[in-house]
């Protein structure tokens, strides 16, 4: 009887020294992410006396094993890449992924958001598959943004129903190896285009912004993804030379094992909420600088000294892509559509240097 009696306090206990391990990491509910018949696990929680890279007691480490794909219910991240035809937005097949999903924590409006990263030295980009390491997912509408490793920089990709509207380019994935990153938003998620925002800052500078609309109408909210998503494996593939129909469980055979630690992925809905969140959390342990809310503010827009100049296209968009540390070693783009002259004046960039980043879009007039 002593024997049941100590195993049934045993077994209760598990689950509570678990959950609090992830209050010290997150505020968030969150559950494994089309994880059924992975070989690897969504997530794993590491703690201070592992020797991993940890904030505070504990954090996320996620691990993306080459062609390592599940599914969960109808939807399935192997096989071929495909949309379902209701709703086009949604996709599936063609991917992997080491993520978590807080699928019953939806919210609107206007939010403060929080996160670490700590990317390995080891760590290598895969593009053009895209890695996502964050995600605001639009319940049933797709993603409202994506923060992601975009040919070797942390991107803010601004989305609309999954389609991109604006990409907003954060900081070198090389300055971000072998160290905390640590990234703080203000976000307000509206229809109105003279509502919704974004406000961006990384390791306390302000990086970051966008005003415009930001919600795609969907009623039942958005919700936050965290760790390793990665789509269109097959790009990568085809980019390397290697055959593009991969399937499951296949040998790597020189594809990249992604892995990556997360920490402080908090929300609140105002910045006084949050860093009550955040003391709590840290204690009399100091606060990292990077999450300290008192030291972040929005600047003016840095962009107002820069200008298309003199065009042959007065009525075209132009964009004015530079080296982050020289940015007075700038390439010029114009064309019909906004979005495509920053694409093409990044990739100009891209070419020469790895620490490019948008300074200016706009009308020639």
């Amino acid at each position: 009887m002593k024997n049941i009696l100590f195993i049934l306090i045993y077994l209760t206990l598990i689950p509570i020294k678990s959950f609090a391990d992830k209050k010290d990491i997150t505020n968030i509910n969150f559950k494994p992410s089309v994880h059924i018949g992975k070989k690897g696990k969504s997530y794993e929680i590491v703690n201070s006396d592992t020797g991993e890279p940890v904030i505070g007691k504990s954090s996320f480490k996620f691990i993306a094993i080459p062609f390592d794909c599940g599914k969960e219910g109808s939807h399935s991240d192997c096989g071929d890449f495909k949309k379902d035809k209701t709703r086009e937005f949604i996709s599936q097949g063609d991917r992997v992924r080491s993520e978590l999903g807080s699928y019953d924590n939806t919210f609107n409006g206007e939010q403060w958001l929080t996160f670490s990263i700590f990317i390995p030295k080891d760590y290598k980009t895969i593009s053009p598959t895209i890695t996502s390491f964050y995600q605001i997912y639009e319940m049933k509408n797709g993603p409202a943004l994506k923060i992601e490793d975009k040919f070797g920089t942390m991107v803010a990709n601004i989305m609309i129903k999954g389609g991109t509207v604006e990409d907003k380019n954060l900081i070198s994935i090389n300055d971000m190896k072998g160290k905390w990153t640590h990234v703080v938003m203000n976000n307000n998620y509206s229809k109105n285009k003279d509502k919704g925002f974004y406000n961006i800052w990384v390791n306390s500078k302000y990086t970051a912004s966008y005003k415009g609309q930001t919600h795609g109408g969907a009623p039942k909210g958005l919700y936050v993804k965290a760790g390793i998503y990665q789509s269109f494996l097959s790009r990568y593939l085809s980019a390397n030379g290697m055959n593009p129909n991969w399937v499951k469980g296949q040998e790597a055979n020189g594809f990249p094992t992604q892995m990556i630690y997360m920490d402080n992925i908090f929300r609140a809905s105002s910045k006084e909420k949050l860093k009550k969140i955040i003391a709590k959390v840290y204690g009399e342990s100091e606060i990292p600088n990077g999450l300290n809310v008192d030291l972040i503010n929005i600047e003016e827009d840095k962009q107002a000294s820069y200008s298309c100049g003199d065009s042959n296209n007065p009525t075209w968009y132009c964009a004015i892509a530079a080296r982050k540390s020289d940015l007075t070693v700038q390439f010029f783009v114009e064309d019909p559509n906004e979005r495509t002259a920053r694409i093409k004046a990044t990739s100009e960039c891209f070419k020469e240097h790895n620490d490019c980043t948008i300074i200016f879009s706009g009308k020639n007039n």
